[in-house]
């Protein structure tokens, strides 16, 4: 493991330096009067027993030079400016001699054996540096020597200068600091300390003159033909490859992982991040500096590469999911955990206050987690989203949802193979999952169960850990597929038995052209102006909604666009009844499409209760029912007449009269079919002009033929069920549906009163 690349440069440069042979001092005085000499001396003897001394120090500077012999390496000047102090002379015989302060009453002869006494004097400063890198502190004495003169100066208080010391040098290290002190030993000055910062080899003088601050030159190439990028390093060096990110990534490539002898290496495209850098340095030299350079850094080619070389290591310990996710560059993003589907293309949706940052190359975790084979990992960075899902191999569930659908009453069971356990439930209504009243009953200690009734979606998770995964349960989705896989099967048997007929007897193919010709705006040719037609019924029993089934199949092989609710069974229950409607009449209505509604005995009367909503009395529907809230959306065109070229009205003769119809829809077009079939059809937008006497009534036989048959299915139910158009149609939740499920817990039954008109 490569230590910091700062960290690395400050310590080989330091070695380099106590490697190399310690500088001489020499010493240099600026005034003519005296001279300097210096020495190095042992720390010990600055002390307080230092003689006291005459000099005063100004000012201390410092500055970096370089030492060479053999091998150049730098080191500090120390620059003193000085001066006397007290009230002395210095006469010509003295010769720099100081003599301290007399009376005038003193002779002659006192004079001359003061200046014979003081004929050649000295005074000492001592110096120190001290280094941080190695605590290494050296000393250093300096001499200061007077020298005979010709000029006699007379010393008033004070002091006069004298002018500059300059000492030549302490060893140093590159980029060190070193502390500077001098030791005067005068009365009322206190010592002069200075700390030096040390240049790197970016200083010139340094990178040409000292060795180990010189590194070898990097060439890198990219060759797009080949998918290759060429280093080329000097020979007598090393190479290195390494990832510019912390904490370090572990590369599985072999060529990442040991300093390479070579001069030349090669590098597949798939192998490159822009993070990854490149460093050399000389085999000659004992720890040399290293040059590095990031050479991919700017091509955007290679970002794609940092998701191909990451990965995320996943462990489950206790109640934590430990997670790591290596990268070779620092990447930004967010990681969470989620709820997946059985759906493989469904979205995984995030579990609340899961989020994170991420942090790469270093253990994470989720802590208090439900292991879910339901549970994934997603992690987002931009257009990038990874999932994974840790459990999905584990079969051994600890806990599961069983759903069981009866006359739209809803049995959900929950097993669990550990006692103490919690569950939390929720009803979905678009984006939002609200919490309601749970009467779960204990069945034993590893088994809950909850009735209820409601048309919405139901989510469940463990309510005694903190992140678990939330099942979503669609009982309207289980109550349309129990009812629908036999029609699907018949459906199936129908279409191959239609198209072995056509494949047979294609002169009844063409005579359904001949009969039914379409309007130049809406060819069967041209698919992309085929009409849209939103159809709306009430949904009274089961095979009613087979004959409406039958009905919008009908329209389908006419090539009309048809949407209807009991075909987007999972929109209407992600989007609520409401929603999906007005997004279908917005829809329909922009294209200049149809809107069908075909009435029937129970429409008529929830026709009626709408009206009575809107007087004040409030009522009650099947949530089930969609029609009711259909009629929120068009109810509000007809009462304002906005119905021209939009609306159409249709009902079977057979079982609704025509004049059960409330009034306000006499201002659309009505049809009773079969009878009205080639009008109605017109109406929608198939012209039914008749312009072949072979065979004219052929398609239209055929569809009368089928409506027909599922029409005496809907006759004959009626009559064995009779009378069964009571308390407003709500058909299916009978009195004796309630007393089978007497604890059941009926939600959201919906009480209307008046909506507003969107």
């Amino acid at each position: 493991m490569q230590p910091d690349l700062p960290l690395f440069l400050l310590l080989a440069g330091a070695l380099s330096v106590v490697t190399s042979e310690e500088p001489s001092l020499e010493a240099q005085c600026s005034h003519e009067a005296f001279s300097c000499e210096a020495k190095y001396c042992g720390c010990e003897e600055i002390n307080e027993d230092m003689p006291v001394n005459r000099l005063l120090l100004n000012n201390l500077t410092t500055s970096t030079t370089l030492y060479c012999k053999e091998k150049c390496s730098p080191c500090i000047r120390v620059q003193l400016t000085v001066s006397l102090a007290g009230e002395s002379k210095w006469n010509r015989c003295g010769s720099g001699s100081m003599s301290s302060k007399h009376n005038d009453s003193d002779s002659e002869v006192d004079e001359e054996s003061e200046d014979e006494e003081y004929n050649e004097d000295f005074e000492l400063i001592y110096l120190s540096s001290y280094q941080q890198i190695g605590g290494i502190n050296r000393c250093a004495q300096l001499k200061v020597r007077f020298h005979p003169t010709d000029r006699e100066f007379k010393i008033s208080s004070g002091s006069i200068p004298m002018g500059t010391v300059e000492l030549r040098c302490f060893q140093a290290y590159l980029s060190s600091n070193v502390l500077i002190k001098a030791f005067p030993k005068h009365e009322n000055q206190k010592d002069l300390q200075q700390t030096h910062k040390v240049e790197d080899c970016t200083l010139k003088d340094f990178l040409e003159n000292i060795t180990w601050c010189k590194v070898p030159n990097i060439n890198t190439t990219l060759e797009n033909k080949t998918q290759m990028a060429v280093i080329n390093i000097p020979e007598n060096s090393y190479m290195l490859f390494k990832y510019n990110v912390t904490p370090l990534f572990v590369s599985t490539n072999p060529l990442f992982a040991h300093k390479l002898e070579v001069t030349k290496v090669h590098l597949n495209f798939s192998d490159i991040v822009p993070c990854l850098c490149v460093q050399a340095w000389s085999a000659t030299i004992e720890d040399a500096r290293r040059a590095e350079e990031c050479p991919f850094s700017k091509y955007k080619q290679f970002q794609e590469n940092i998701w191909q070389l990451s990965s995320l290591a996943v462990e489950y310990k206790g109640k934590a999911l430990q997670w790591t996710f290596s990268s070779p560059c620092n990447t930004v993003g967010q990681i969470s955990l989620c709820s997946k589907t059985g759906d493989t293309d469904a979205p995984c949706h995030e579990i609340p206050h899961s989020r994170q940052a991420i942090q790469i190359n270093k253990l994470n975790e989720f802590k208090s987690v439900d292991p879910h084979p339901s549970l994934c990992i997603k992690i987002i960075s931009g257009d990038h989203v990874n999932l994974s899902c840790p459990f999905d191999s584990d079969h051994s569930l600890l806990w599961k949802v069983e759903s069981k659908v009866k006359h739209r009453n809803v049995t959900l069971t929950i097993l669990h193979g550990i006692n103490e356990m919690n569950f939390s439930i929720c009803t979905v209504k678009e984006n939002k999952c609200d919490h309601f009243p749970q009467n779960i009953k204990v069945i034993n200690e590893q088994m809950k169960q909850l009735n209820l009734v409601s048309q919405d979606c139901f989510q469940v998770w463990r309510s005694d850990v903190q992140f678990s995964p939330r099942i979503t349960i669609c009982p309207f989705d289980i109550y349309a597929r129990a009812r629908w896989t036999p029609l699907l099967v018949s459906f199936l048997v129908l279409v191959t038995i239609v198209i072995f007929m056509i494949t047979i007897k294609t002169q009844i193919l063409k005579g359904c052209i001949k009969v039914i010709k379409f309007k130049p705006t809406a060819t069967v040719a041209d698919s992309s102006t085929s009409r849209k037609v939103l159809l709306l019924y009430s949904l009274d029993y089961n095979l009613f909604e087979k004959l409406i089934n039958t009905l919008a199949s009908v329209l389908c092989e006419l090539k009309f666009q048809v949407a209807v609710d009991l075909w987007k069974r999972r929109e209407l229950v992600d989007q609520g009844p409401l929603p999906w409607f007005h997004s279908q009449k917005n829809k329909v209505t922009e294209e200049g499409g149809k809107i069908l509604i075909v009435f029937s005995k129970g429409a008529s009367m929830k026709c009626n209760e709408w009206f009575q909503s809107s007087e004040g009395i409030k009522t009650m529907h099947d949530p089930y029912d969609g029609f009711m809230a259909s009629l929120n959306c068009v109810l509000p065109d007809i009462i304002k007449g906005n119905v021209f070229e939009r609306y159409v009205v249709a009902y079977f003769e057979d079982l609704q009269k025509k004049e059960d119809i409330p009034d306000i829809f006499n201002i659309m077009p009505i049809y009773g079919l079969p009878s009205q079939l080639p009008e109605f059809l017109q109406e929608i937008g198939v012209q039914a002009n008749v312009k072949s006497v072979q065979k004219p009534t052929i398609c239209q036989s055929t569809i009368s033929n089928r409506l027909d048959s599922a029409i005496k299915e809907c006759q004959l139910w009626e009559q064995t069920h009779m009378p069964w158009c009571q308390d407003h149609c709500k058909l299916e939740l009978t009195s004796e549906g309630q007393r089978e499920n007497g604890a059941m817990t009926h939600y959201p039954l919906i009480q209307m009163e008046m909506l507003s008109m969107i």
